[in-house]
């Protein structure tokens, strides 16, 4: 891989240090309020969700027409003026309304951004090196998150909420640097000179129009969908793991072995097959992982649910978004994105939303999760295995 290959992943890791921080710091800060905290939490990550799924169809047509390059550092810069805004409130109440509206102005720019990046990627790596950088990728940032829960807990333990918004700052501020160093010339993307809002929803409905004949794509779209509506609210749980399990730093040990789940998951992802029995088998294997941290087990035992989860997980992803950045026309790839990341999250803020007003949170959450998990996915691949049985030719006596 090239020099502006390796940009990108170096990009990647330090967002993904930021992201980390931003988020822990903020869901354990929010979570530590009790049931007040339990409340905000649920509408933080709804507004996050609602923000994505309505602004995300422009991010797509967005980053077909423009820069990419441009796209990213603009919201990078954005983001960690933003961070580093917000870092200077000591009031509690005014900060928990500044991380919500940080919140949604951040999934404004991770909606143009995640697109961008994606597509960006077909520009300086070719082809047949997609799966190789997607997992050195994958790889990379894990072996990030392995130690960005760890330190995300001293900077809480020994600093402050304050301190931890400082950094992620930083990291949008370097980020923007590594962005600036990518050529300035994009053969791909065409800036438009004229652009109107007529053209925006003529762009959406061509997107939405390929997407939809792009059939294992968009069956395995329909799934992910159905699924993270279980998984966000396995999401919702995890900041709660410490009061759950009765044990101090069991958050962090949680997200740490997922980390290393998806760091074996990068690794061995090209031994597994991109077909559709597979990454359907993947996803039953996730919500597998998920059930196990309902089980009265020992906690090593327990806590490696999330290792289980995040390794066949990170497989299935490395495999679909492959299978997008090799399948998918370029001039279409920014649309396709964003409706992948559009209806992957459509159900997840129903799911929070039954998590912020349920009375308390249970461990037995995640057995009804996993459960969940693995009987959407069962039933899908029952459905798979149905039409190729009927797609058959009957074999004459």
């Amino acid at each position: 891989m090239n020099r502006y290959a390796t940009q990108l992943i170096s990009r990647g890791a330090i967002n993904k240090i930021g992201n980390m921080l931003y988020d822990y710091g903020n869901s354990v800060w929010l979570a530590s309020m009790g049931t007040i905290g339990q409340t905000v939490l649920g509408i933080y990550q709804i507004s996050e969700l609602v923000t994505s799924i309505l602004v995300n169809p422009f991010g797509g047509v967005i980053s077909d027409r423009f820069s990419r390059r441009k796209i990213l550092m603009a919201t990078d810069l954005v983001c960690g003026i933003l961070c580093m805004g917000i870092s200077f409130i000591r009031n509690d109440s005014w900060m928990i309304g500044a991380l919500i509206f940080a919140n949604i102005v951040q999934a404004i720019a991770f909606a143009f951004s995640r697109p961008a990046n994606k597509a960006i990627i077909t520009e300086v790596v070719e082809k047949d090196e997609l799966v190789l950088y997607n997992s050195r990728l994958e790889l990379i940032l894990q072996v990030v998150s392995v130690s960005s829960p760890v330190l995300s807990f001293i900077v809480l333990q020994f600093a402050s909420l304050h301190v931890t918004l400082l950094l992620d700052a930083l990291t949008f501020f370097i980020a923007f640097a590594l962005v600036a160093l990518l050529p300035k010339e994009e053969p791909k993307v065409q800036e438009q000179k004229s652009f109107t809002g007529k053209d925006i929803f003529a762009d959406i409905k061509d997107g939405l129009h390929y997407i939809r004949h792009q059939k294992e794509i968009f069956f395995l779209l329909l799934v992910a969908s159905s699924v993270n509506f279980f998984f966000a609210a396995f999401e919702f749980l995890l900041p709660f793991s410490n009061k759950l399990y009765g044990v101090d730093g069991a958050y962090a040990t949680i997200l740490t072995m997922g980390a290393i789940g998806s760091i074996i998951g990068a690794l061995i992802a090209n031994k597994f097959k991109s077909s559709m029995n597979t990454l359907l088998f993947l996803i039953i294997l996730t919500g597998v992982g998920v059930f196990m941290m309902g089980l009265p087990l020992p906690n090593f035992l327990t806590f490696s649910g999330n290792l289980v989860c995040e390794l066949f997980m990170t497989i299935f992803n490395i495999h679909f978004f492959t299978q997008v950045q090799t399948k998918v026309d370029g001039e279409y790839l920014g649309r396709v994105l964003s409706t992948i990341y559009t209806l992957a999250i459509v159900f997840m803020p129903i799911a929070k939303g039954l998590m912020t007003f349920l009375p308390s949170v249970h461990l037995a959450s995640f057995l009804i999760i996993g459960l969940g998990v693995v009987l959407l996915s069962l039933i899908s691949m029952l459905y798979i295995l149905s039409l190729i049985h009927i797609s058959e030719p009957t074999r004459p006596y």
